[in-house]
């Protein structure tokens, strides 16, 4: 009998920090002259990443949040050994966990690190230092698979290295998700058949594939620092070019999960996506390929938005799919609340029936990742619960 009550929250979307040694440890040989370095810098650490400008460590990594920066020089430099272990080391991640009465966390990489590591021009290296960080990964998750959920990074250098790796974490290092930050076979927007052969492999593997706060060969994955406004993140510019391009037909089973965006600004952008779509069909800008469908409706079953500081979505939640909304902590960013992510959790959700909230903050991301007791993952009918936006 599945155990469903072994989790009372889970984040999906926490981080860790990749340690010093990570590159130079684990690259061959020949690459580690040019691998990124971890070194002191301006009075603290940052990566050293060839021919970008240095990445100083975050000061949240000594904090766990941007609240608590008080305690600190306000903009000091904060050096490796300032950084909380918790996010390198997995034994002590599980004891911040224990701290935040949170029970298990989709794991994401530091974001400026490899907004960094993109803008590398070499192939090989790009991709040597991409599974690296996986093996990484997967030894950290390892240690307590049923709290440490960690993610592929997957490789934008060709189409051919991102379904590999994609392969690779899912069938070897049994990671349960990845995370793009540019378009797997280099191209500048989403849904190009160029991409087919990496969707196919996602759609064959079942795995959710997270976009951070923004996706793109350019794109700042990096999200600005402190609480935002509900604003349309930049991924958001992703989903109409996949459902229009056909992707989702194609490749039914493709998930994708918006994270660091926040959902409570979803709800005009995707009214307004139907409308517009109503209006101007006529001019066969691109053509849905079910044509009693609306844009809407291809997005609120494929994506998943997280939400934070986000009442806003949690009141709208079933217009948005209340199937597709998971609560995350953003441990350790500037908008995270540690160690009082429960307290905020439990109050941004305060309004909602148990098991309303249970979904939110729990069994919904516990089904979409098939974590313990949750293996079975959504009943079909589930993810198309949602509201009409406009009516024909």
């Amino acid at each position: 009998m599945a155990d469903h009550n072994r989790y009372n929250l889970i984040s999906a979307d926490s981080h860790v920090l990749e340690p010093p040694g990570l590159f130079q440890t684990r690259l061959p040989a020949r690459l580690r002259d040019r691998a990124p370095k971890l070194a002191s810098w301006n009075g603290g650490s940052a990566w050293m990443v060839d021919g970008v400008d240095p990445v100083p460590l975050p000061a949240t990594a000594a904090t766990g949040s941007g609240y608590r920066l008080g305690r600190c020089a306000a903009g000091k430099p904060v050096t490796f050994d300032e950084v909380l272990p918790g996010l390198y080391d997995p034994a002590e991640r599980v004891k911040l966990q224990h701290a935040d009465s949170v029970d298990a966390e989709i794991l994401y990489p530091s974001p400026g690190l490899w907004d960094a590591i993109k803008q590398l021009d070499d192939r090989e290296l790009k991709v040597a230092c991409v599974r690296a960080y996986n093996d990484w990964m997967a030894e950290f998750s390892s240690y307590n698979s049923e709290r440490l959920i960690g993610l592929a990074k997957i490789p934008s250098t060709t189409v051919e290295d991102a379904r590999a790796e994609l392969l690779r974490c899912v069938k070897e290092l049994n990671l349960r998700g990845a995370i793009i930050d540019a378009w797997p076979g280099g191209s500048a927007v989403a849904g190009e058949p160029g991409d087919d052969l990496f969707w196919e492999a996602v759609n064959d593997t079942g795995v959710p594939v997270s976009l951070h706060y923004a996706v793109g060969a350019y794109a700042r994955t990096a999200p600005p620092g402190g609480i935002a406004p509900g604003l349309k993140p930049p991924m958001a510019d992703a989903a109409l070019p996949l459902a229009a391009a056909g992707v989702f037909d194609r490749f039914p089973k493709v998930r994708l999960v918006f994270a660091h965006g926040d959902a409570g600004w979803a709800l005009h952008w995707l009214e307004f996506t139907d409308i517009n779509y109503l209006r101007h069909r006529h001019l066969h800008e691109y053509a849905l390929q079910n044509p009693d469908a609306l844009p809407s409706e291809y997005i609120r079953k494929h994506v998943w938005f997280s939400f934070h500081h986000d009442r806003s979505a949690v009141k709208n939640r079933h217009k948005l799919g209340a199937a597709h909304l998971v609560w995350g902590s953003h441990f350790p960013l500037d908008d995270a609340n540690w160690p009082d992510d429960r307290e905020q959790a439990m109050r941004v959700t305060e309004e909602l029936p148990a098991e309303e909230r249970q979904a939110l903050l729990v069994s919904n991301t516990a089904r979409l990742y098939r974590l313990p007791g949750h293996e079975e993952g959504f009943a079909p009918d589930t993810l198309e619960r949602f509201e009409k936006l406009v009516h024909f």
